[in-house]
C-alpha cells in the first residue's frame, strides 16, 4: 500500500507540474499575441485555446494535489466542539461522501470527453478547424486522481496503515495537543 501511495504521490505531482506549464505556455502566448496584435498581426485562435488547453488544465489538474494537503476549504465551527472520536469519524464520512461525489463528476465528464472525440469536436475560428474534444479529458483525469487520492486516504486511515502518499494528515487525525482545551480559566 506504501508503495502505491509513492506512485500517486508522482501522479499528483506530475499534474500539478502539468497545471504549472500550462500557466506559464499561457502567459507567453498571451504576452506574444498582445504584443503581434500592437503590430497589426494577432495570432489566429487565441481566444479558442487559452480557455480549453490553458485553463483546464491550471484548474482540473492540481486539485489532487489540493486534496493531498488537505488544503480544500471547510467549516468546522461545530465539529470542533466534538470529541476526537467523531471528528475523525466525521472526517472518513467527508471523504467517502467527496469519493463518491468526484467518482460521478469523474464518470459523466468522460463519458463527455469520450462522445466530444467520437464526433470530433471543434471551433471554426478566422476559416481555420480548431478541434477541441482533447481539452475535454483534463477534466476526468483531474477528477479521477482526486477520488484516488480520496480512497487512498480513506484505506490508510481505516487499516492505520503507513502512508507514501506523503499528504497532510487532516487535523483530527494529529497528535493532539498536551494543553488541549486547558485555555479555559
Amino acid at each position: 500500500m506504501y508503495r502505491f501511495g509513492r506512485i500517486l504521490g508522482g501522479l499528483t505531482d506530475l499534474l500539478t507540474v502539468v497545471g504549472c506549464i500550462a500557466v506559464v505556455m499561457m502567459m507567453v502566448h498571451i504576452t506574444f499575441d498582445v504584443a503581434m496584435r500592437w503590430i497589426g498581426l494577432p495570432i489566429p485562435a487565441t481566444i479558442t485555446i487559452v480557455p480549453h488547453y490553458y485553463m483546464l488544465p491550471i484548474v482540473f489538474l492540481p486539485l489532487a494535489l489540493t486534496e493531498r494537503r488537505d488544503a480544500h476549504i471547510t467549516v468546522e465551527v461545530f465539529v470542533q466542539l466534538l470529541g476526537r472520536r467523531p471528528q475523525q469519524a466525521l472526517a472518513v464520512l467527508g471523504w467517502t461522501v467527496s469519493a463518491v461525489v468526484f467518482s460521478i463528476l469523474f464518470y459523466q465528464t468522460l463519458l463527455d470527453a469520450i462522445d466530444k472525440m467520437r464526433v470530433g469536436t471543434f471551433i471554426m475560428e478566422v476559416d481555420v478547424r480548431i478541434p477541441i474534444w482533447g481539452s475535454y479529458f483534463f477534466l476526468p483525469i483531474g477528477f479521477g486522481a482526486v477520488v484516488a487520492v480520496l480512497v487512498y486516504r480513506i484505506l490508510v486511515t481505516v487499516a492505520d496503515a503507513r502512508s507514501g502518499l506523503g499528504e497532510a494528515r487532516h487535523e483530527a487525525f494529529r497528535d493532539a495537543p498536551e494543553a488541549a482545551g486547558s485555555g479555559a480559566n
